[in-house]
């Protein structure tokens, strides 16, 4: 099925004007800092998806399993895709010296373990172990993916200072921005970044031959809660063949997150070398760096990301709109708990698009009042598009949906509750109409489909709540051609 003629009749304000964030960045040829979240409930991590096999309690009911293919997942994969989103940042792990584990980044360097100083600058480029595993555990295999740790690349000079000091990356794909993450202190040094070029060993300001430099290009800036702060002398000097950040700090330690910007998308060897130190700088002591003698002032990178886009799953089974908030109320699953304030710790920049699943079955099973519903459909949102937002102001484009709701109810003729599935669907749309949100109908299309005797219903279910394989199949399919149109 073609997606135009679908959206025409189960769609609601897909114009560009209902889309402003994505209208801009797409005029703007605007590329980096994308962040897309997904937002549900088990409907949204897959239960009931193609090769879905997974038995409770042997696995938490709370989030998607990492191999699900619901239609979030075949979304996120689609944009991956599509949008050639930079497929894994450089961060170091003790776990990477193994002898079988293929190294991410080669080089004369060690990997040592510092704790994060807080409070950090740029929080949605960290996080602890300890935070790790809680976000796994309360928000998805996804949660704390590609943040910096308290595991660093020490890289430093042999005792003649010259030589080895350095380290590259063989980039996986095209990139414009590198957000290279930086322990700066008394010890540090001068990081000189710069591509290799094959066949010469060449630095430059570019991947290669073929990427001439762009004027006004490379521009460094340093991320401060999402926003780009500019960098200048004497912390940062631009040459005419590489970039060079001072990380001396006389008054201690600081964690910084600097962006080079090359203005188009690279690739190449990129690589950071070690350029000189400060006068003033100590040397770095640490017993995992014993091997290099006596203590010199050294580099010390938390790692590389590339571009800064992250498209993510957050959908939490059981969970009402209000109980993603932490309303107080107690999910199906968990206790209460503001999973939207934990979620946000995790994501760099204010989101670009919100794609969210409206949890009707919770809202259904919890009787929540309609205009509670909208109150807190508000409120989720503008705690959305306020995160690193301190002016304020829409910064966030938002699409909204349904999916199936309880086959007895909708199909069989069951005793509805006292607020039925119909009221829930039709709050939904109203309020995207109202605050013009993008809104998508699948329950009403699959209904209708059914009731036309296209469809037989019980091939649109996993069990009596959950969709089954052809739906999901249907909604990846139309969410990913609905935000090709938008995006």
């Amino acid at each position: 099925m073609d997606v135009l003629p679908f959206l025409s009749k189960y769609a609601l304000n897909m114009r560009a004007s209902c889309f402003p964030v994505l209208t801009a960045r797409r005029r703007k040829h605007a590329t980096t800092d994308l962040e897309i979240l997904m937002l549900g409930d088990s409907h949204g991590w897959g239960q009931g998806a193609p090769g879905y096999d997974v038995i409770f309690p042997a696995y938490s009911s709370h989030m998607a399993v990492p191999y699900n293919k619901g239609f979030f997942a075949k979304l996120r994969e689609h944009l991956l895709n599509k949008y050639a989103i930079y497929p894994s940042a450089v961060i170091p792990d003790l776990d990477d010296l193994a002898e079988d584990s293929p190294p991410l980044i080669r080089g004369n360097y060690q990997i040592v373990r510092e704790s994060i100083v807080e409070p950090v600058a740029a929080a949605g480029f960290y996080a602890s172990h300890g935070e790790d595993r809680t976000a796994v555990k309360h928000l998805g295999d996804l949660a704390a993916t590609d943040r910096f740790t308290d595991c660093l690349y020490a890289i430093v000079p042999e005792e003649n200072g010259r030589g080895g000091a350095w380290c590259c990356v063989d980039m996986k794909a095209h990139a414009t921005k590198a957000y290279i993450g930086v322990l700066a202190g008394r010890c540090g040094g001068r990081l000189e970044i710069f591509f290799r070029e094959k066949g010469t060993g060449n630095r430059r300001n570019t991947g290669g031959y073929l990427y001439p430099q762009a004027e006004g290009y490379p521009r460094v800036t340093r991320l401060h809660q999402g926003q780009h702060v500019a960098v200048e002398a004497p912390e940062v000097e631009i040459g005419s063949t590489s970039v060079v950040l001072d990380t001396y700090r006389p008054d201690g330690d600081e964690e910084i997150v600097y962006c080079i910007d090359y203005g188009q998308k690279q690739i190449g060897r990129f690589c950071l070398s070690y350029g000189g130190a400060h006068p003033d700088a100590v040397g770095f002591e640490h017993s995992q760096v014993a091997a290099f003698g006596q203590a010199r002032p050294a580099l010390r990178i938390r790692g590389i990301v590339f571009d800064g886009c992250d498209v993510r799953n957050f959908s939490m089974g059981g969970h009402t709109v209000g109980q993603w908030l932490g309303d107080g109320t107690a999910s199906f699953n968990d206790p209460s708990y503001p999973h939207m304030d934990e979620l946000l710790r995790f994501v760099r920049f204010t989101p670009t698009l919100a794609v969210i699943q409206a949890p009707i079955v919770n809202e259904y099973l919890r009787q929540t009042p309609i205009d509670v519903l909208k109150s807190n459909l508000r409120a989720l949102i503008e705690k959305l598009s306020r995160h690193l937002n301190p002016e304020g102001g829409r910064k966030t484009d938002i699409l909204l949906f349904t999916t199936v709701g309880d086959k007895s109810v909708i199909f069989e003729n069951a005793p509805s509750a006292t607020i039925g599935y119909e009221e829930y669907f039709q709050a939904v749309q109203d309020f995207s109409v109202s605050n013009g949100y993008g809104f998508i109908d699948f329950e009403r299309y699959f209904r209708e489909n059914v009731s036309a005797q296209l469809l037989d219903y019980e091939f649109l279910y996993d069990d009596d709540i959950h969709p089954g394989p052809y739906a999901n199949e249907f909604i990846g399919k139309m969410l990913a051609e609905t935000i090709d149109l938008i995006m």
